[in-house]
């Protein structure tokens, strides 16, 4: 089985490349792409599932949105989380958009090559390691209700958008921001996109405004 994996990280990149690459059967190469090259070397490599880092989020999503194309509709698909606990609301767009499959960095060798043997024969794969995090979540009180609240447009944040708007309120740019939080640009402006959409906030200042106001960020 050929497994292409695509992710900014040049040491997420080898691990991951290195821990299925060891399991018998498996041919893995790596690529550093942006959104537009992402579809053209999977078309020219050809392979057999294709493991994207989930903070090349809008490249991922590109992808999933063009798989309807004969040329890659056969090729599973399956993002990777550099940790445990993904941004929920990414990984659920994900999902609704047609990943395949979830798995993070901290998997088990055996983990990652058993989920690249799934979505291969066409089934679905989720991380052990998150699968705990949704029954988490799921057990809290009230999450089975919607995060809006209704007739205000207000809506809870995750943490890692918090983390992201708080330094949008510090004057940083969507350039800095990535570099702090250790994620990829086009992965901080889907988070502001997200947020400035559910807030229906016109600009990044409206939006940390919105934000105050609902209580859900505090400055100072």
């Amino acid at each position: 089985m050929y497994v292409l994996i695509a992710a900014g990280n040049e040491v997420l990149r080898a691990g991951i490349a290195t821990l299925i690459g060891l399991r018998p059967g498996f041919a893995v190469s790596e690529i550093s792409v942006s959104s537009i090259a992402l579809a053209e070397e999977v078309r020219a490599r050809r392979p057999d599932v294709l493991l994207v880092d989930i903070a090349m989020a809008g490249s991922l999503r590109e992808f999933l949105d063009d798989r309807s194309q004969a040329s890659i509709a056969d090729i599973a698909v399956v993002a990777l989380a550099s940790d445990d606990l993904p941004d929920m609301d990414v990984l659920r767009d994900l999902v609704q958009r047609g990943v395949d499959g979830v798995v993070t960095a901290n998997d088990q060798a055996s983990q990652l090559s058993g989920a690249m043997q799934a979505v291969y024969r066409g089934r679905r794969w989720l991380s052990p390691a998150i699968g705990g995090h949704l029954l988490n979540a799921l057990a809290r009180p009230g999450s089975g209700s919607s995060s809006a609240d209704a007739g205000t447009g207000e809506t809870s944040l995750t943490q890692r958008e918090r983390n992201v708007l708080a330094l949008v309120a510090d004057g940083l740019t969507v350039s800095q921001i990535a570099k702090r939080l250790y994620r990829s640009e086009s992965a901080v402006k889907y988070h502001l996109a997200n947020m400035s959409a559910r807030y229906q906030a016109s600009n990044r200042a409206h939006l940390v405004y919105l934000a105050i106001r609902a209580g859900e960020l505090s400055i100072g």
